[in-house]
């Protein structure tokens, strides 16, 4: 199973690649309309987590989350489950 912190690793680093910026940039505190992702790029998201961890994810499943540590929250929460 995964640790929280190596989920929010792991989403900090697929949200810096798909925005092309470095992922100390990525604060897990920040809020997801602080990166203005849009749909295609949480597609881009779910494919990284899926080949980083072999999980798959829909954009759906995020659609919750408030902040980078609440999508780390749900990825961690789905690992713990398979």
């Amino acid at each position: 199973m995964t640790s929280l912190d190596s989920a929010t690793s792991v989403v900090r680093s697929a949200i810096a690649e798909v925005l092309s910026v470095p992922s100390d940039q990525v604060k897990p505190s920040a809020t997801i309309a602080d990166h203005q992702l849009d749909s295609l790029e949480w597609v881009e998201i779910a494919v990284i987590i899926e080949e980083r961890l072999g999980i798959q994810l829909e954009p759906s499943d995020f659609a919750g989350a408030k902040t980078v540590a609440d999508v780390a929250g749900i990825l961690h929460a789905a690992l713990a489950t398979r």
